[in-house]
């Protein structure tokens, strides 16, 4: 397919891509320390069916990985997916882009984000000495 819309937004894929790697990153640091505690729970507990808490954290990770869909821009126009964390971001991206509410909404979103920035670079109370550089 061609024509103008039938390309994809190189800067935004690299983004989403950049964003479900930083998704993946953080489910696998925490998967991590997570399955050794349920492999353990398990083992001194005698359980080794299916329904032993590693395997339910097992399907838990699968079906993450489904949501996250990391290779999903690779995928054709119109091929079918389950709902993902793109669809997601592309709801995020359209309320944003919508010329009636979205610059109102990126708006309250940055004086967000700044308070956040600056709540955690506040001194803690009752120190003097502010954030250091």
């Amino acid at each position: 397919m061609t024509g103008p819309g039938a390309t994809r937004p190189l800067l935004r894929d690299v983004l989403r891509f950049q964003f479900k790697l930083l998704l993946d990153a953080l489910r696998d640091v925490a998967l991590s320390p997570l399955s050794l505690a349920a492999a353990a729970v398990d083992a001194l507990s005698g359980r080794r069916d299916r329904d032993a808490l590693f395997y339910r954290l097992l399907r838990i990770g699968r079906r993450s990985e489904d949501w996250i869909d990391l290779w999903g821009a690779a995928r054709e126009p119109g091929e079918p997916h389950a709902a993902n964390v793109d669809d997601l971001l592309g709801h995020v991206e359209a309320v944003l882009r919508d010329p009636r509410t979205g610059p109102r909404r990126a708006r309250a979103m940055q004086r967000w984000l700044e308070r956040e920035r600056r709540r955690r670079l506040a001194p803690p109370p009752g120190d003097r000495n502010g954030p250091a550089d």
